[in-house]
């Protein structure tokens, strides 16, 4: 279990990959390693700031748009916050920010501090 502070916030993350920056580390109360499980926190705060963007686009040009022949369409960008929201759900059910990926987790840990521990902590 890493018990050092959180690493800083890479500089190329926007306002929401900075916060969700945070959160993880915070979160994840020690869970978490800087050397090994940075790299997958930094996509997922891109991945955030990708999802803020796209939606700020699609809130400014609206939800739907006129298709080729004149027909109305679903905004194009929908496709990419879609596809960008199903990155993120991977990434959350791997460090743990589902019920279920945490239960799971939990359960790993639990059985790491078992191990862990002596007799006399029993």
């Amino acid at each position: 279990m890493y018990e050092g502070r959180a690493p800083r916030v890479p500089s190329h993350l926007g306002s929401a990959g900075r916060d969700v920056w945070r959160n993880v580390w915070s979160a994840g109360m020690g869970a978490y390693s800087p050397d090994t499980d940075r790299n997958v926190i930094t996509r997922y705060c891109e991945l955030h700031d990708r999802r803020v963007s796209l939606l700020a686009e699609v809130e400014n040009e609206g939800l739907t748009q006129l298709g080729s022949t004149g027909q109305i369409v679903a905004h194009p960008l929908l496709r990419y916050v879609e596809s960008t929201e199903k990155e993120l759900r991977a990434i959350e059910t791997v460090i743990g920010f589902t019920p279920e990926a945490r239960m799971r987790l939990g359960i790993v840990a639990a059985e790491a501090r078992k191990v862990a521990a002596g007799p006399e902590d029993f």
